[in-house]
């Protein structure tokens, strides 16, 4: 590269970094370049010549002004603010005006407000920093202009399934290329936890919440239910062990009996393996709940509308929002078990710190009225710092 383009891509750098790019300057001030910058180094023992063409080439073409000591040295470059210099400069040196990517991104992100609400809201946020000339903040979730627009779909196509599916064919059908998808993962997963309520860290739960599974869903059920399925009667409470059902397996599975007055719906594993079913049926959410899930709660509701239904899971944001959400989705009226105030004073040694993710989404729900029956409770999580996994019960 030669001394004239180092000089106006420091020039540039300068100026993307200045608030007279971003119009947050109340006075004037000049960017410049100085002779003590380290891109003159190579130069300064080395007199070729090429100093001498650069600050012809640059002040020729109007892109800077070269400024010199009373003695006729030079000392430093002075950028041409002028937009169409500017807008000259970036052409010439081959790089993209943020102006311009700026204007560009706005236009795609009106376009986009049309969508589901995670789209809309997303949006309009980066039409908010876009506005503040934060491009960088923008960045954070987008590349590029094709990364908006897949990102969008992918999440509008999520928001509109019916159905769970798996990953590899709904990449097929949303891009033709599964690769494509899994570049996208990380940043649909930011855009669906930044702008839901979705309070998962892991990538393959956040979007699996929106119904796109990696693998085929099973539904973990066990306890004082009789079930009918191909021809055939099981008694899980003689059977005495968890049954594993695909959802086309729930899909035909008709509820005999369910003698018993009590469902849990419970969010980790270990709880789950040691939790005693006898007098109840107690179905295994792996943190969250898919669609899979949801619909075997549902046909046994239908059959048992009367029995209690529970919720026990962590005593954090997230078993917060998977009880709230669990209500929501169903229609059923779970009531919390085991996550209560009382839980995290008996255990308190097992309790844990909370992070600044958890007391962000903690002080958030604490604004909102679907979770004001958790105020009390979120109140004293914050005053002590603590949160407690369901584990730490058993």
């Amino acid at each position: 590269m030669s001394l004239e383009f180092e000089i106006l891509n420091v020039l540039i750098d300068s100026y993307e970094r200045s608030k007279v790019s971003k119009g947050q300057n109340k006075v004037h001030k000049d960017i410049k370049l100085d002779i003590t910058h380290s891109v003159f180094e190579k130069h300064r023992n080395n007199d070729n010549g090429e100093l001498d063409l650069a600050i012809q080439l640059i002040e020729k073409n109007g892109y800077a002004k070269a400024i010199y000591t009373r003695n006729g040295q030079f000392q430093c470059f002075a950028l041409n603010l002028d937009e169409s210099s500017i807008d000259r400069l970036y052409k010439h040196i081959k790089r993209i005006n943020p102006k311009n990517v700026i204007e560009r991104y706005k236009e795609l992100f009106f376009e986009k407000q049309n969508g589901c609400q995670i789209v809309h809201d997303f949006s309009s946020r980066m039409i908010e920093l876009l506005d503040e000339k934060k491009l960088s903040s923008v960045h954070q979730y987008v590349s590029s202009e094709e990364d908006i627009n897949d990102i969008c779909k992918a999440i509008e196509s999520m928001s509109l399934l019916e159905e769970d599916v798996q990953e590899r064919i709904f990449c097929a059908k949303l891009f033709a290329d599964s690769k494509r998808f899994n570049d996208l993962r990380g940043k649909i997963t930011r855009v669906i936890r930044d702008f839901s309520e979705e309070p998962f860290d892991d990538e393959d739960d956040v979007i699996a919440m929106m119904g796109v599974l990696k693998n085929t869903a099973y539904a973990f059920i066990k306890g004082n239910i009789v079930i009918r399925l191909n021809n055939q009667t099981i008694d899980l409470g003689k059977y005495g062990e968890p049954l594993a059902l695909s959802d086309s397996a729930i899909e035909k599975i008709e509820i005999v009996e369910i003698p018993c007055n009590k469902l849990f719906t419970i969010e980790n594993l270990t709880s789950f393996d040691v939790f005693d079913a006898k007098d109840s049926v107690a179905v295994y959410l792996a943190g969250y709940h898919n669609r899979t899930k949801r619909k075997l709660i549902e046909k046994i509701h239908e059959i048992a509308p009367q029995l209690d239904y529970y919720h026990y899971g962590d005593i954090d944001a997230g078993g917060f929002y998977i009880l709230n959400h669990l209500r929501e989705k169903t229609n059923i009226v779970f009531k919390p078990y085991k996550m209560g105030i009382n839980e995290l004073i008996k255990f308190k040694s097992s309790c844990k710190p909370l992070t600044k993710n958890d007391i962000k989404r903690l002080e958030k729900m604490s604004s909102l009225k679907s979770f004001s029956e958790f105020a009390n409770m979120i109140e004293y999580m914050l005053e002590n710092n603590i949160k407690l996994e369901q584990e730490a019960l058993e």
